[in-house]
């Protein structure tokens, strides 16, 4: 029991032989012990330091063991001791951390009105790492597009953390999720820790919002690479937690089948398609709001118009609309 209290084994037997013994000299105890005077002089030495052995009052130049409910309340001391000065030195480093990470994100240039640019991929990841991990409530984000297996692996860790925590995460992704295995592997497994997740046929652009005070944006989502926009101000995060509501609430649950077109009626991808062209999009333009290649957006459209034997995207809308379909 010594030995976890800070003695090594040859302390604490010379400690103990003197505590049965006290008149024994360090010659005596080192044959009975069968260790070098060497050893044993070290040893009386290192109890000499902790306390536990004194110089004795009736035989001067002797040391005598202190008793052994004196020497656990010693040691007992000295380890407390120990730890406090461990935890003064952990609070002074978490402290120096945190003045480092403060002067850092001053140093940082900063776009007005809580508006940062980030333009760096790497320090991009790590903001938007850094500012998950300190979530306290939820998360919300929007994920238009499919993200590559490696990338959904990688999150895994963060994503598991954040349940552990409590945190509520809302995603909005494509409604291709339910058809890539991949993806909907994932998915399914974010839902058994607790998130909810929802999907729709069109989505605006990558967003995250943390606890509603901080939001990542694209800085030009037409090219990604541009870097992102971090944003704290509460007024434009507040616009955009209002976009994701809105989005939210007319998404499907992933978990949900959606409801197949009627008889003879259009699937919710293709009602999203032709909204999108009768707005002024391009084909190229709706191609990436729907996550889909220019060619399907064409082939659907080619699809459209033979059923509803229109000779234009404008009458082929303004037949789906006298029909009902929109």
């Amino acid at each position: 029991m010594l030995r976890e209290l800070g003695l090594d084994e040859v302390a604490e037997q010379v400690y103990r032989t003197l505590l049965d013994q006290p008149t024994m000299t360090a010659a005596e105890v080192a044959d009975q012990l069968g260790l070098s005077q060497d050893q044993i002089m070290g040893a009386m030495d290192a109890l000499s330091d902790l306390a536990l052995l004194r110089l004795s009052r009736t035989d001067p130049g002797q040391r005598r063991a202190v008793s052994l409910e004196r020497g656990i309340a010693l040691l007992i001391r000295r380890q407390e001791a120990e730890l406090e000065a461990r935890r003064r030195a952990l609070e002074e480093s978490r402290a120096a951390a945190e003045r480092t990470v403060s002067t850092r994100a001053h140093a940082l240039h900063r776009m007005p009105a809580g508006v940062e640019l980030l333009r760096d991929l790497d320090e991009i990841q790590s903001r938007m790492e850094s500012t998950t991990q300190s979530a306290v409530t939820e998360t919300w984000s929007i994920v238009p597009a499919l993200m590559p297996a490696e990338a959904l692996e990688a999150s895994r860790q963060l994503d598991a953390e954040m349940a552990a925590r409590g945190v509520l995460q809302k995603v909005l992704c494509h409604e291709h999720t339910r058809t890539n295995p991949v993806a909907l592997a994932h998915s399914r497994w974010m839902i058994g820790l607790g998130a909810r997740i929802r999907t729709a046929p069109a989505l605006p652009h990558r967003l995250l919002i943390i606890d509603r005070t901080t939001a990542f944006v694209p800085a030009d989502p037409a090219t990604p690479r541009e870097g992102a926009i971090l944003v704290t101000a509460p007024g434009i995060v507040a616009a955009l937690a209002e976009l994701f509501d809105r989005v939210w609430e007319n998404a499907t649950d992933l978990l949900e089948v959606p409801m197949p077109a009627a008889d003879g009626g259009l699937s919710v991808s293709e009602q999203e398609l032709l909204r999108l062209l009768a707005k002024g999009l391009t084909d190229d333009a709706a191609a990436k709001r729907l996550g889909v290649s220019l060619r399907t957006v064409k082939r659907r459209m080619e699809e459209l118009m033979r059923r509803l034997e229109a000779g234009s995207r404008f009458e082929a809308g303004l037949k789906a609309g006298q029909r009902g379909w929109l």
